[in-house]
C-alpha cells in the first residue's frame, strides 16, 4: 500500500529491503555455483555449465540492478530514519536515534535480568562446623523493579516505533 504520491510506508519499504537482500542472495549463489563444485566427495574432473535457460550475463545484470536498487532504497530509509521524529517520554527524537535506543535497551533488560537471577539467591558455602551465608550484591526487589521497568521502557519505544513506520514514508516507488 503506497501514499498519494506512490511513496512506500517505512515498514513497506524495510520488507522490501528485506526481499532485495534474499533476492541478492539466490543470485549470488547461483552465480557463485558456476564455480563451485557440489558434493560430499568433490570429484576434480566434474564440471559444470549453465543449464539452457539460464543465463548468466542477464542474471549478472540483474543482480547488479538490484543492489542499486536496495543502495537507494537503503539510503532512503535512512533519510526518513533521521527526519521523521517521535516523542520519547518528553523528548523529541529521530527514529535513528529510538532504533539506538532500543538496541542499547535490550542490552540494558539483559544485564539486569541476569542481575536479578544472581540476587534471587545466596551463596551458601558449607563448612565443617558451620554454614557460611553470602547475601547477594545487590537487592532482588530492586533489581526486578529496575527489570520491570526496562521491560515497559522497551514496549512504549517499541510500540511507538512500530506507529510511525506505518505512518511515516521513505520517498522511493518501487518500480
Amino acid at each position: 500500500m503506497v501514499d498519494e504520491q506512490g511513496n512506500l510506508y517505512l515498514h513497506e519499504a524495510i520488507e522490501l529491503r528485506n526481499e532485495y537482500d534474499r533476492h541478492i542472495g539466490l543470485l549470488q549463489s547461483l552465480l557463485g555455483e558456476y564455480s563451485q563444485k557440489r558434493g560430499l566427495f568433490k570429484n576434480d574432473d566434474e564440471d559444470k555449465e549453465p543449464t539452457t535457460d539460464f543465463d548468466l550475463k542477464e542474471t549478472e545484470e540483474k543482480l547488479k540492478k538490484l543492489q542499486t536498487k536496495r543502495v537507494k532504497l537503503n539510503q532512503k530509509i535512512q533519510e526518513t530514519n533521521f527526519e521523521v521524529k517521535i516523542d520519547c517520554e518528553g523528548d523529541n527524537i529521530s527514529i535513528a536515534e529510538a532504533l539506538v535506543l532500543r538496541k542499547n535497551l535490550l542490552a540494558d533488560l539483559n544485564a539486569v535480568a541476569a542481575r536479578a537471577e544472581k540476587s534471587s539467591y545466596r551463596r551458601v558455602i558449607h563448612k565443617e562446623e558451620r554454614d557460611i551465608y553470602q547475601e547477594p550484591r545487590y537487592k532482588f526487589d530492586e533489581t526486578y523493579k529496575e527489570y520491570r521497568k526496562c521491560l515497559q521502557q522497551l514496549r512504549r519505544l517499541v510500540n511507538q516505533i512500530h506507529a510511525v513506520n506505518h505512518t511515516a514514508t521513505v520517498k522511493f516507488k518501487d518500480e
